[in-house]
C-alpha cells in the first residue's frame, strides 16, 4: 500500500511539473484536457501494472559438497514448537494507516454524496425549462449562470427579462455540450480515494480552469468579438460563492482566462509538446510497472530448501564416471591476468583424476506430499505466494485439488525488502505428479554436476513454517 501510494504521488507529480511547464499557457484545450485526465488515470492505474523482466545469470554454487560427503548426507527435517518458532516482528502500523486513510476516505465521500443531493434538491424545487441543448433550472435570486451535467441554472427574473448575455449564454452551454461536468466527477470521485496525493489538488484546479479555456474558445468562435466579451467578463468581476461540482464564472481565474484569449500557439510547438507528452506518458508507463529482476540460473529451479536423496547420489568418484562419463561437468579455470576463476564446461571424461574426486552430484527434489494441514495453511494469501508447475497462481486455486495431487514442493521465508504488493511471509513452488516426472527426466538426462574446491556443511536442514 505504501509502495503503491509512493508511485502514484511520484508519477502524477512528475506530469503534472510537466503540464506546468509545456502545456498551461498553450492554448491546446483539447489536448490539455485529455493529459489531465490520463494524468490522473496512469497514476491510479500506473502502480498497479507489471512488467516483469527475467536476466540469464551463471549459477556460483554455495558450499558445495565433495561426492564422498554426498552419499552419506540424510536430510534432516526440524520442526519447531509453535511457542518458539520463528516469526517476524509484528508490525501493527499498516494497521494505523489503514484506520486514518478510511475515515478521511469516508469522509469525503460523504460530502461529495451531500453535495450531490444538494444539487438533486435544487433541481427539483425549482421550475425547470427544456432547452434544445439543456434544461434550465430558474432560480428565486439572481445568480451568475452555472451548469452541472446538463442542467443551467439562472435566475428566475434575468431569465423571463433575457437579461442573460448570448455570450454568457453560449459559455455554459459549451460546458454542458462537452460534458465537463463528467471531468469534474471523476476528478472529484479520484479525489476522496487518493486524498494522500498532494498533485492530484493542482491537477483538479487544472482541469476546472481548462474548461473554462474551452468554454471562452467556443464563445469566441461563435460571437467573433474578444474585446466585447473581455468587457462583458469584467463587468462580473464581484466575488461570489460558487456551487460544489458545478462549472461557474469564478474571481480567481479571470486573470488567466483573459490572458488566454489574446495567444496562439504555433503548429511546430504544438507537435513538440505533444511528441515530449506521448514519450513522457510512455516512460512512466514502464517505469511504473517494473518489477525485481528475476535471477534464473542454467541449475533448473532448485531452491536452497530442497533436501538430498541417498538413493540417487553414487557413494563414489568411480560409479560417478561410470554413470555420467558423457554428461557435462561445471568447472573452473584460473585467469593468470587478473587470478579470477571463469566458469568451463567439460565433459566427466575429460576432467583430470583431482577434479573428479572433487565432482559434487546434486540430485533431484525429493518426493514428499504435503499434510493436510499444511495444504490449508497455503490457501492463506496473506502468508504464502504460491507457484504449482513454475506459474504463479490465486492461493484459492488450490481449492481444486487435493494433497495427493502433490508430488513435491519447497518453500522460503520472503525477506521484508524483498516481499511484493501482496506482502506473503513466504513463497512455495508445488509439483504435480506429472510436473514431477518431467522434471525427474530433465535432471536424469541433464544431472547437475560440478567440481568443488571447499569444504562442506555437514548437514541440510529445512525448517518448517509454522
Amino acid at each position: 500500500m505504501i509502495l503503491y501510494g509512493l508511485k502514484s504521488i511520484l508519477i502524477l507529480s512528475v506530469l503534472a511539473i510537466a503540464y506546468k511547464l509545456l502545456l498551461e499557457t498553450e492554448t491546446m484545450h483539447r489536448f490539455k484536457r485529455v493529459y489531465l485526465l490520463a494524468s490522473v488515470l496512469l497514476a491510479v492505474v500506473g502502480p498497479l501494472l507489471s512488467f516483469p523482466v527475467t536476466v540469464q545469470s551463471d549459477f556460483i554454487p554455495p558450499t558445495p559438497l565433495p561426492a564422498s560427503v554426498v552419499a552419506r548426507i540424510e536430510p534432516t527435517r526440524i520442526t519447531l514448537p509453535a511457542d518458539t518458532a520463528p516469526s517476524p516482528p509484528t508490525d501493527h502500523s499498516p494497521d494505523l494507516w489503514l484506520l486514518v486513510y478510511g475515515a478521511v476516505t469516508a469522509v469525503l465521500l460523504v460530502r461529495l454524496v451531500r453535495n450531490l443531493v444538494s444539487i438533486a434538491c435544487r433541481i427539483r424545487q425549482h421550475p425547470a425549462v427544456r432547452h434544445a441543448e439543456a434544461t434550465v433550472i430558474l432560480l428565486p435570486v439572481a445568480t451568475r449562470p452555472h451548469t452541472f451535467l446538463h442542467y443551467l441554472f439562472v435566475g428566475q427574473a434575468d431569465y423571463e427579462k433575457q437579461a442573460v448575455e448570448p455570450e454568457l449564454f453560449t459559455h455554459e452551454l459549451t460546458h454542458i455540450r462537452q460534458q465537463h461536468s463528467v471531468d469534474i466527477l471523476f476528478a472529484e470521485l479520484i479525489s476522496c480515494f487518493y486524498w494522500f496525493n498532494p498533485a492530484l489538488f493542482f491537477v483538479r484546479r487544472a482541469i476546472r480552469l481548462n474548461h473554462e479555456f474551452l468554454a471562452d474558445q467556443s464563445v469566441n468562435t461563435r460571437h467573433q468579438n474578444i474585446i466585447r466579451y473581455q468587457q462583458l467578463l469584467l463587468s462580473k468581476l464581484t466575488p461570489t460563492k460558487t456551487v460544489f461540482l458545478t462549472s461557474a464564472f469564478t474571481f480567481q481565474t479571470a486573470k488567466q482566462r483573459l490572458i488566454m484569449m489574446t495567444k496562439c500557439t504555433s503548429p511546430l510547438r504544438a507537435g513538440f509538446t505533444v511528441g515530449t507528452a506521448a514519450i513522457l506518458f510512455m516512460l512512466l508507463t514502464l517505469a511504473a510497472g517494473l518489477r525485481s529482476i528475476a535471477q534464473v540460473t542454467k541449475s533448473a529451479s532448485n531452491k536452497s530448501t530442497s533436501t538430498v536423496t541417498k538413493a540417487k547420489a553414487p557413494s563414489d568418484s568411480m560409479t560417478l564416471e561410470q554413470r555420467y562419463s558423457d554428461k557435462l561437468v561445471i568447472t573452473w579455470l584460473a585467469n593468470n591476468k587478473n587470478n579470477l576463476k571463469r566458469r568451463v564446461m567439460k565433459r566427466f571424461s575429460d576432467l583430470s583424476e583431482a577434479e573428479k574426486k572433487k565432482v559434487v552430484f546434486i540430485p533431484p527434489q525429493a518426493a514428499k506430499t504435503p499434510t493436510d494441514e499444511q495444504f490449508e495453511d497455503w490457501k492463506n494469501p496473506k502468508r504464502f505466494g504460491i507457484w504449482l508447475d513454475n506459474k504463479h497462481i490465486k492461493n484459492s486455486d488450490l481449492n481444486k485439488y487435493k494433497p495427493s495431487d502433490i508430488a513435491s514442493f519447497w518453500g522460503s521465508y520472503v525477506h521484508k525488502n524483498a516481499r511484493q504488493l501482496q506482502g506473503y511471509l513466504y513463497q512455495f513452488d508445488l509439483m504435480t505428479h506429472k510436473e514431477y516426472e518431467r522434471y525427474l527426466r530433465e535432471k536424469t538426462e541433464s544431472p547437475f554436476l560440478f567440481v568443488a574446491d571447499r569444504a562442506p556443511r555437514p548437514k541440510a536442514v529445512w525448517v518448517e513454517p509454522k
